[in-house]
């Protein structure tokens, strides 16, 4: 292996030891600050934002694997486990993590363009049956993983998918398209607009409360009331939230899903070269999975009251036990 690729290959392996390691400490810290605010957990906005960090680490965790098994390191004993159901979750839990951050965008604008009807749309109910239906429609989606013809690779030890011409083709000219289309085109288009639409709806309300401007008083004052004025801490730290959330989709999701799908039409690179890029990239994409308390702590100042909160209780409960 020459220097200059050994040099990467070592600043991949600290990069992804960063991410994942990062990213599951992030997520566990989310989740326990999401659980302890009752708050939080009673409007939908919150239920989806505790299912999509669930989604977000099981996720991270199949990246992980898949990471591993490109340095030989395989945490699974078998094919079965390796190539087919790890990559089956893989796919599962991208594709519900994308939807439910859509279903966040998507709860907010209807509560901010809709904010009677709302209380009947967005319920914890629906956001459990929404999520129920994601994983019935992605699973259906994604069994082909299962077929036989994906297995390891006896002289790469890696996944692939066979001598199979016409799984190859699905593959290739069926399924990544899909899944770019899928994945990641229709959910940037759709949180973008939606994002989009919130801050005109805010940037017109405060128009509206501004006494310069002559408009009726009624509505001025209602519309001021369901998007800034009546805008509670904790529908404020949402809002933030979910800006941070779509942002970072943008920019994590994109590079991995368009190489993946060039790569399978051109030989652009040896296979040695295009497992060094393909592990960048996936690096990159993984940081969407476990960034999220992160830009959560920085673009929210109560989700970063409520962890300092979290933190000093934990202090003085474990400053307690060693002087017990």
């Amino acid at each position: 292996m020459d220097l200059p690729i050994s040099n990467v290959v070592w600043c991949e392996i600290l990069a992804a030891c960063m991410t994942y390691g990062l990213g599951f400490l992030g997520n566990l810290l989310s989740l326990i600050i999401f659980f302890s605010q009752e708050e939080f957990r009673k409007v939908s906005t919150g239920v989806l934002f505790i299912l999509m960090t669930f989604s977000n680490t099981i996720h991270l965790w199949t990246l992980t694997t898949e990471f591993l098994a490109i340095f030989n390191v395989f945490i699974y004993s078998n094919v079965f486990l390796q190539c087919r159901l790890n990559y089956f979750v893989q796919n599962l839990s991208r594709t519900v993590s994308t939807y439910l951050a859509i279903a966040i965008t998507l709860d907010r604008l209807i509560r901010s363009e809709l904010p009677m009807r709302s209380r009947i749309i967005c319920t914890r109910r629906n956001v459990i049956k929404l999520t129920l239906i994601y994983l019935i429609i992605f699973s259906i989606l994604y069994s082909f993983w299962f077929c036989p013809m994906v297995t390891l690779n006896p002289i790469t030890n890696t996944c692939y998918i066979g001598q199979s011409s016409i799984y190859n083709y699905f593959i290739s000219n069926v399924y990544l398209p899909i899944r770019l289309i899928v994945g990641c085109i229709i959910p940037v288009i759709i949180m973008s607009l939606a994002n989009i639409r919130m801050l005109f709806n805010i940037k017109q309300s405060r128009q509206r409360v501004d006494p310069r401007n002559q408009i009726d008083t009624s509505v001025a004052t209602i519309n001021a009331n369901l998007i800034n004025g009546r805008m509670t801490p904790i529908d404020r730290m949402l809002f933030y939230m979910m800006l941070t959330s779509v942002g970072t989709f943008i920019v994590t999701q994109i590079p991995f899903n368009i190489y993946t799908l060039v790569r399978a039409n051109y030989e652009t690179f040896d296979l040695y070269t295009h497992l060094l890029v393909r592990a960048l990239l996936l690096i990159w994409s993984s940081i969407y999975f476990g960034i999220g308390f992160y830009l959560y702590c920085l673009g929210s100042p109560l989700f970063r009251e409520k962890f300092f909160q979290m933190s000093k209780k934990l202090i003085n409960f474990t400053w307690r036990l060693r002087q017990a």
